[in-house]
């Protein structure tokens, strides 16, 4: 009896050994083959992430959308043109303190080089926008406009004006017109927005200037914000923006990138070596 009931004993345990064995090796190979399928799908992640980047550096190279195959798996690129309407919005982009946004105010050929037959008109109006939020503090961002123009002469000039929500923080800078947070969209709206006609005001411009180029500069924000402009005319293209797309087709994993190419424009230093028809003290 005793025997009998040791070696039932025995069978029991040696049961439930064998089930905590058991569950512990199908444990470990789920875990294993979760960790597999991570790692495949990683990898896959980085082929498609670098199929897409492909894409864009080529595309990038030629100035034109272009498909590009990377062993299996191929990337589709398109191209949007940044500018042509009266909203340009720099595709999105933001900006720290102190980073110039170009506008363009003459036409480009398919080269990249300045077409100035194509203009801008010099009594256009244009609203400036700016800023994520409305709250004014010490990180409000101010915002530095820069406008270069070619007057009867054929000489380059520039005129600066600065606009700040924050009052009495910029000796020279004037209030803003709207403050509401509904400026220039599609984004929601931009916190505050300045307009200005280029043939009145500070600005003053006559039918034998030729506006070139409207250069914005935002100061005292610590974190990027939005800048865009809504103008009276059609702006002159600014370039274009590439969004490429790579899918690995046995997993169905999808990369996508976007980045924009706007023509290049002289550096910041190009603004002080001109001739300013008024002061700017900040």
């Amino acid at each position: 009896k005793s025997s009998g009931s040791n070696s039932g004993q025995s069978l029991l345990i040696i049961l439930l050994v064998t089930a905590v064995i058991l569950t512990i090796g199908l444990a470990v190979a789920s875990y294993s083959i979760t960790d597999i399928k991570i790692s495949q799908q990683e990898e896959e992640s980085a082929r498609a992430f670098s199929a897409a980047e492909t894409g864009i550096e080529e595309s990038l190279k030629l100035g034109l959308a272009k498909n590009v195959t990377v062993g299996e798996i191929v990337a589709k690129v398109s191209e949007t043109a940044q500018g042509n309407s009266q909203d340009f919005d720099f595709g999105g982009s933001k900006f720290p303190s102190g980073e110039l946004a170009n506008v363009w105010l003459v036409g480009h050929n398919t080269n990249g080089g300045i077409d100035a037959e194509t203009h801008f008109p010099f009594n256009g109006q244009i609203k400036i926008c700016w800023g994520n939020n409305i709250n004014i503090d010490s990180s409000t961002p101010a915002i530095e406009l820069a406008l270069v123009y070619k007057d009867s002469e054929g000489d380059y000039k520039i005129i600066r004006q600065g606009y700040d929500s924050n009052s009495g923080r910029t000796i020279g800078f004037i209030p803003p017109d709207d403050t509401d947070g509904e400026n220039c969209p599609p984004a929601g709206g931009l916190a505050f927005a300045k307009d200005i006609n280029l043939a009145s005001g500070n600005f003053n411009l006559t039918a034998s200037d030729t506006p070139y180029l409207l250069r914005l500069k935002l100061l005292y924000n610590t974190e990027e914000q939005a800048v865009a402009v809504n103008s009276s005319n059609n702006l002159p293209i600014q370039g274009k923006c590439y969004e490429s797309s790579a899918e690995v087709k046995t997993s169905g994993i999808t990369r996508k990138i976007r980045q924009c190419q706007f023509f290049e424009a002289p550096p910041e230093i190009f603004d002080y070596v001109l001739f300013t028809t008024g002061d700017l003290t900040k």
